[in-house]
This record gives structure tokens, sequence and C-alpha cells, in this order.
């Protein structure tokens, strides 16, 4: 009993983004039973700081973001904006792909893609990331490099 009660507040503690094994065997896992048992939303109740930080950028400062990176002209330029931003204020996958159709270019979309990775809060579902992509072969190439990502 006493170890259940430490698991249960080992979860309470630590956000589920920070529990790589728990979920399932990487970020793009299908299997995300435990026990048998599926996986029915988070561990963490809604309002718990370490619940927050799963969520990635806060709506308004994400907005705020959003026409920072609009504000540029050029693509390029887009993306040294984004780039700099999600150095300092991690995204959930969904603000990722938001980002990413600001690109008019596939190659900076996937540019952008490749590099916030490690900034995202639920790379576990980095599949959304893939509907921004026009071609197969630059999902494919997000696939290889999440892969090798270490």
């Amino acid at each position: 009993m006493k170890k259940v009660f430490l698991y249960l507040l080992l979860l309470i503690a630590v956000p589920a983004t920070a529990q790589p094994g728990l979920f399932g065997r990487g970020p793009h896992s299908h299997s995300r039973a435990i026990s048998g048992q599926p996986c029915r939303g988070p561990l963490i109740k809604p309002g718990h700081s370490a619940h927050m930080e799963a969520q990635g950028m806060r709506p308004n400062d994400f907005n705020l973001a959003l026409r920072v990176i609009s504000a540029d002209n050029f693509d390029d330029k887009r993306l040294e904006s984004a780039k700099y931003i999600i150095q300092s204020n991690p995204m959930s996958t969904r603000q990722i792909a938001r980002v990413c159709t600001l690109f008019n270019f596939e190659a900076n979309k996937l540019e952008f893609a490749k590099f916030a990775y490690p900034y995202c809060v639920d790379r576990n579902r980095y599949f959304i990331v893939d509907e921004v992509f026009n071609f197969s072969a630059s999902r494919d190439e997000l696939h290889k490099y999440i892969q090798n990502w270490q």
C-alpha cells in the first residue's frame, strides 16, 4: 500500500510529459495502455502547475508570438523569429503545427518542425505536425529526424 501511495504522489508531483516511459515507447507510440487499461486523459488535475506547463504557451502569449512571427515579410525572417521565441517558450504540438502554417515554403516548415521538437511539451502527440506538410517526403524526413533525436 505504501508503494502505491508513493507512486500516486510521484504522478501528481511530476508532469506527465516528464515521464517518458509511462505512456509508451517514444514520441509516436500507439501503445498507451497501462495494465491493459487505456489511458483516459491527463493524470494531473487541471489547474495544477504541472498541468499548466504541459499546455505549452498561454493563449494570449501564443497569439502575440504569432503576430510577431507574421510581422516579418520574408520566410527566412519568420523562421528566425519562430526559433528565437520557442527557445524560451516551450509549445504544445498544436502550437508548433500552427507556427508551421505561417511559412510559405515546405523546407522552412520542416526546419522549424525539427528545431521545435526538443521544445515541445507533448512530444507523444508530435504526429499532429504531419498535417502541415504537403509532401510525404517532408513527413518521412521529420519522422526519421525524431527517431534519431537524442
